[in-house]
């Protein structure tokens, strides 16, 4: 019998996170070049609401997958959304950088300091559960948005040399 979540080896699960991180920053541009960017973050958000409600919901050593799928659902979108946003503002890439890093990042760092009061008040697992409703939220929000067109560069023709999986 295992020892519960908060009596295990506090090093464990950055572990895990940190070797799926490693393992999925390169997958991304595979999946992007066979399908587009856009299906290749629907689907990573999809499952990433499967894997954080199994980090939520999920007891003992089975928790470790749902990290680290959780972590690779993350990290598969992170440098498709810097690309799509480039793209979608190809005359601003510097304001589409900072929106698609900077908001996200401020808004995380707005959050935490909520989740951890509500975790202090109640439970972890009560303070995770509304985080399994993010990544559908950004699904839902993907919804209708289509794969840009690759911008183009005077004298050059379009950059990227066509349209995905060509």
């Amino acid at each position: 019998m295992s020892a519960p979540p908060e009596e295990q080896s506090p090093v464990r699960r950055p572990c895990s996170c940190s070797v799926s991180a490693a393992r999925w920053t390169w997958r991304p541009g595979e999946g992007a070049t066979r399908y587009g960017r856009v299906p290749v973050v629907r689907w990573s958000y999809a499952l990433t609401v499967l894997a954080v409600a199994g980090v939520v919901l999920v007891p003992g050593p089975p928790l470790y997958l749902f990290v680290a799928l959780t972590s690779a659902g993350l990290y598969v979108p992170f440098s498709l959304h810097i690309t799509l946003g480039q793209d979608y503002l190809p005359t601003r890439v510097g304001t589409a950088s900072g929106v698609t890093l900077g908001l996200a990042v401020s808004i995380g760092g707005l959050a935490s300091p909520a989740i951890g009061a509500l975790a202090d008040a109640t439970s972890l697992r009560t303070a995770l559960a509304p985080l399994i409703a993010l990544p559908a939220v950004g699904w839902l929000l993907l919804r209708p948005l289509r794969e840009p067109a690759a911008p183009k560069v005077p004298g050059h023709g379009r950059l990227g040399g066509g349209s995905p999986g060509a």
